[in-house]
């Protein structure tokens, strides 16, 4: 009865490990949602496997206000459910640790994940608003009260590796940066139409400036590097400009 038991144990075990879809990033220890709106997803690339883990670490409790004009009082949280997840790119699809199709369900107090996967093909070249919606349930006074939410400020930027090599020689454009997100330095290529000076801005999520450059390139394709050794880990806006023509691309600094 005894050698059953273990084995009965031993092999609940095995299926529960082999049923996890993904694994949260140990790294992350406060309650929140990782990666946050300043680091966001990583850039999917055309015609490369994608795989971006979410990490959820779930409040054990919040602070409502019970009785209007008194302090708050603090009630567990039941469980965070995601109903609704829009915006992937085509053919990507999303699931959780141990849960394979919406709705997904977080314990108050629990870490868990989603994994996002999928390969981007030509043509889906693009930035993609993802919209992650449901419900938080909590016990009030004996009893479970519900409150939708939503986070809007996810997006995956599908990108085509090749970048500027197929882009038409006339016409001035710019690619991706590569690689993306950047831990030292990370290279931009453009297009020039005729040689040019070109204005070189980039700003982080507050937009404040931290480069400011203005270079002369040359007819046909260039490059730009950036150097991000002194910059904080974010989201980051480039922008070039050349005559009355303004392109402006997100990276991310990820060290």
């Amino acid at each position: 009865m005894k050698k059953t038991l273990l084995s009965l144990i031993s092999t609940f075990a095995v299926t529960l490990l082999m049923a996890q879809n993904c694994t949260p990033d140990g790294a992350f220890t406060a309650v929140g949602v990782y990666p946050d709106s300043a680091t966001n997803m990583a850039v999917a690339y055309v015609g490369q496997a994608y795989s971006q883990t979410i990490t959820v670490i779930a409040p054990a409790d919040t602070c409502v206000e019970i009785i209007p004009g008194f302090p708050c009082t603090d009630v567990p949280i039941d469980s965070i459910v995601v109903e609704s997840v829009t915006g992937l790119p085509p053919g990507f699809t999303i699931m959780a640790e141990n849960f394979n199709n919406l709705n997904f369900q977080f314990p108050g107090g629990t870490t868990s994940c989603m994994i996002v996967q999928g390969t981007a093909q030509s043509g889906d070249e693009g930035t993609y608003p993802i919209l992650v919606s449901g419900t938080s349930y909590a016990t009030v006074a004996g009893l479970q009260q519900s409150q939708p939410y939503s986070v809007d400020y996810y997006f995956i930027e599908v990108v085509n590796p090749v970048g500027i090599d197929e882009v038409d020689d006339l016409t001035f454009s710019i690619s991706q940066n590569i690689p993306n997100p950047v831990k030292n330095y990370t290279t931009i290529s453009y297009n020039m139409p005729n040689y040019g000076n070109v204005s070189v801005q980039i700003r982080n999520i507050l937009g404040e400036m931290v480069v400011n450059d203005v270079i002369s390139a040359q007819e046909g394709k260039n490059t730009y590097r950036i150097d991000a050794t002194n910059l904080s880990n974010g989201l980051y806006f480039y922008q070039f400009s050349l005559d009355n023509k303004v392109v402006t691309k997100k990276f991310i600094v990820n060290k």
